[in-house]
């Protein structure tokens, strides 16, 4: 991820960024650490992992987490086989799943897709794609949450 991006770049977030972590599992250091400084910027609470099988441990024991951001070669489980987990597991909230990947085709972005990432950026991407994505996720968990409140009625 290039480091600068310009006002014009950088469109509008929810307030609702602050309170919320994103799991970035990335076994690039540099990158890990670009994805890390970039969310922090924008209010949110990034939590790190350096391969699949500590991003899986990590959602398993910690519910708040809301928002994924996985790498689809990263070692252990890959950022494919975690994203797989969290849609079929019956507990725990839903985690908004982005993967972000060097893998450029169309068919593994459907196959991304279809098995059950929510998004798929290719990298190296644009910061303010990547925070715009974000807001996305923001949109759809706020209303999930709305739903829920309303069934809960």
């Amino acid at each position: 991820m290039k480091e600068k991006e310009t006002a014009e770049e950088a469109p509008k977030i929810p307030k609702a960024a602050k309170r919320h972590k994103v799991l970035v599992a990335e076994d690039n250091p540099v990158v890990r650490k670009g994805l890390n400084n970039f969310l922090v910027k924008w209010g949110y609470e990034p939590i790190e992992a350096d391969n699949g099988d500590t991003a899986w441990n990590t959602l398993e024991t910690d519910p708040s987490i809301t928002l994924a951001i996985l790498d689809w070669n990263i070692p252990g489980l890959s950022g494919m086989q975690v994203c797989q987990r969290i849609r079929m597991r019956t507990n725990g909230p839903y985690v908004y799943t982005v993967i972000f990947s060097a893998r450029s085709s169309i068919e593994e972005q459907v196959l991304a897709l279809e098995g059950g990432a929510d998004d798929y950026l290719i990298k190296p991407a644009k910061p303010s794609l990547l925070r715009a994505r974000l807001g996305v996720g923001l949109r759809i968990l706020a209303l999930l949450a709305e739903i829920k409140a309303g069934a809960a009625k």
